[in-house]
């Protein structure tokens, strides 16, 4: 049997459009998997073990950030580890909720303010903050002209910097985000400028 050019460029075609449905199909399989993983593990109480599922993964939506946010609330590693997963949705279901619900809420959201008027309210504003917080105030030191809170750290100080001179590195911004998200990935710096 000969093909015709036209033929060939058809059956092509069809041949791409095949798998970029089954690359939709199997991203969707895997967040549902993750779901219900994580959703049997929480069921038994055993909530480390929910937070390994998927932890290397990108696929996600509002439903398994939801989840996450329930196992880190349980852990209470809310305020540490948020952000080392990709963040989907709004903090709709943390609002009215206190302590690092409601920070952690204003931090999805990027309202960087409103988290340094209500960060004293819960702690000490220190070295021994959860990570997140220590970043988002780094960010929030260096976007607003005069603080509501001072805060010094000179590890996180340096690695902000870094980013900065990575970031400059690139005109580009799909290779700049790229390489931010090999370095920063994780960090709610690269949430709060990268992911949408």
């Amino acid at each position: 049997m000969k093909l015709t050019l036209r033929q060939l460029w058809q059956t092509l075609f069809i041949v791409v459009i095949l798998m970029f449905i089954i690359g939709v199909i199997t991203d969707g399989t895997d967040v549902s998997n993750y779901q219900h993983r994580m959703e049997r593990y929480m069921a038994e109480g055993n909530y480390e073990k929910a937070l390994e599922v998927g932890e290397e993964s990108d696929a996600t939506n509002a439903k398994l950030t939801q989840l996450r946010i329930k196992a880190l609330r349980k852990t209470h590693q809310l305020g540490d580890r948020l952000f080392t997963y990709p963040v989907i949705g709004n903090s709709k279901g943390m609002r009215g909720l206190k302590g690092d619900d409601e920070l952690c809420a204003y931090l999805i959201d990027r309202q960087l303010d409103k988290f340094a008027e209500t960060l004293p309210r819960y702690y000490t504003v220190n070295d021994s903050l959860p990570r997140h917080y220590q970043e988002a105030l780094i960010l929030y030191n260096h976007k607003r002209s005069k603080p509501r809170i001072i805060y010094h750290n000179t590890v996180m100080e340096t690695d902000y910097k870094d980013l900065q001179d990575l970031e400059q590195k690139y005109t580009n911004k799909s290779e700049r985000k790229l390489n931010v998200m090999r370095h920063y990935r994780g960090t709610y710096w690269y949430y709060f400028d990268y992911q949408k």
